[in-house]
């Protein structure tokens, strides 16, 4: 079915894109305030990096690996999440973190309880007429909204405002990313040694090890490990095919560890090009319109944290909420 098909001519107040933590704080911002809002993301799952997979009986945590929470806004949000059973305390590479429980996927989806968010809807182009905006994918109009919020990374938001909003599209070239190979392998052997626990490096290849079940509040099941590539080493392999990067890491996993492991039954690598901000956007570069009507948002306007996607989200929606309210 065409998005034409399934167009929705309904004007909402606000309409994201990106349902990562910035557009999910975002949202949450608005709705509290009696905003109709509505979410498009490209992706089949909510929450952007802060994510999960499964695959056959396996679950791996292959995005964000936990959080840290100092922003008061922030600490209640994550106090809610921990009282809803979708957070847990961890204390991991040396400081007082959370995780999610019993998975990373689980804070994203607890975040976006009650909120309109349409998930595998690419857009493609924005424009804007009669004080309207209009959201578009490769077939057309998917969504309309009297403000739009652009949350999506730094170098795919510059792309989308270029035309509509290049001012905008300027700040978010501003920032930039590392990338980030992460590995998953899954072992039929339930009882795999865990003997350094989650490990961390800077250097390469391995930045990040850590086995599933080592996670407080896990489901123990199949044993499963994720190991994370440093950034320069990611940079520099990072067009190389999947599954030599997958067995790269692992054989690297077992020698930084001197752990050798018997053969997975799943492997696979997953490519994350917009993994972590090394270089926040301009401070003084605008972060919405003149008038109000489109916004950016993202922890590329903050910083590398989970929280600062947030905030930034939350910051930039109370902004668009102040104008809409003087309009």
């Amino acid at each position: 079915m065409s998005s034409r098909e399934t167009f929705d001519p309904q004007i909402v107040d606000i309409v994201i894109i990106g349902s990562g933590m910035a557009g999910l704080a975002a949202a949450r911002c608005a709705q509290a305030a009696g905003r109709s809002v509505c979410i498009l993301d490209k992706g089949r799952r909510i929450g952007g990096r802060v994510s999960t997979r499964r695959a056959n009986e396996f679950t791996f945590n292959h995005g964000a690996q936990f959080l840290t929470a100092r922003q008061p806004d922030f600490v209640s949000a994550c106090e809610a999440a921990q009282d809803a059973g979708a957070l847990r305390p961890w204390r991991v590479a040396g400081r007082e973190a959370f995780c999610g429980a019993p998975t990373m996927r689980d804070l994203p989806a607890f975040l976006g309880e009650g909120l309109t968010i349409r998930q595998q809807v690419e857009i493609t182009a924005i424009t804007r007429d009669d004080g309207v905006i209009t959201l578009h994918d490769a077939t057309g109009p998917v969504a309309r909204g009297r403000q739009a919020l652009v949350t999506a990374p730094a170098p795919q938001a510059a792309r989308l405002l270029e035309p509509v909003a290049p001012e905008l599209a300027a700040t978010a070239r501003s920032a930039a990313y590392a990338p980030c190979w992460t590995g998953m392998y899954g072992f039929a052997d339930r009882d795999m040694p865990d003997i350094t626990g989650p490990i961390s490096a800077d250097s390469g290849p391995v930045g990040w090890g850590c086995w599933e079940s080592g996670r407080p509040g896990a489901v123990v099941g199949a044993a499963a490990l994720v190991v994370q590539a440093a950034p320069d080493w990611s940079k520099a392999e990072l067009e190389r095919d999947a599954d030599p990067i997958a067995a790269a890491l692992l054989t690297a996993w077992q020698s930084l560890t001197g752990i050798v492991l018997p053969r997975p039954t799943y492997a696979a690598a997953h490519r994350w090009r917009y993994a972590r901000v090394v270089q926040v956007a301009d401070a003084d570069a605008p972060r919405q319109t003149a008038e109000g009507m489109i916004a950016i948002a993202g922890d590329w306007i903050v910083g590398a944290r989970v929280e600062d996607a947030f905030m930034a989200g939350q910051r930039a929606m109370a902004s668009m909420l102040e104008i809409s309210a003087g309009a």
